[in-house]
């Protein structure tokens, strides 16, 4: 009886963990951009983001375009469950290639353009 208690904690306490830090691991398909700032050598963008929905945070973002042209950018949520906020950050510091053009966004099941240049002035604009 003893034995079939420890499992049972051994085993919940692995399930509380994995959830504890596996939400982490998971994709945030929830981010919008909020703000973004290019720096002086066009070489780099700050973004800020915020989530859409009532819960959660992200703590990562990482391109996944090898398209030099687009950027395809999937967030990852914070540690610590669902509305966990271990490593949350709002703000990215983006490398920017000069080919660049498009910047996109992983918003629930696919990629949405939310920054591009304007190919008339060169600048950056939110979409």
């Amino acid at each position: 009886m003893k034995k079939k208690l420890s499992i049972i904690i051994v085993v919940l306490l692995l399930l509380g963990c994995a959830y504890y830090f596996g939400v982490g691991f998971l994709p945030a398909t929830n981010v919008v951009v909020t703000d973004f700032q290019v720096s002086e050598q066009q070489d780099s963008m700050t973004i800020q983001t915020s989530i859409a929905t009532s819960a959660g945070y992200t703590r990562s973002v990482k391109n996944v375009s090898d398209d030099p042209e687009k950027m395809m950018l999937k967030f990852y949520s914070a540690f610590g469950g669902v509305n966990g906020s271990i490593g949350a950050k709002s703000e990215f510091d983006l490398p920017l290639s000069p080919e660049c053009k498009e910047i996109y966004v992983l918003l629930y099941d696919d990629y949405k353009l939310l920054i591009a240049k304007n190919p008339a002035t060169g600048e950056w604009e939110m979409v």
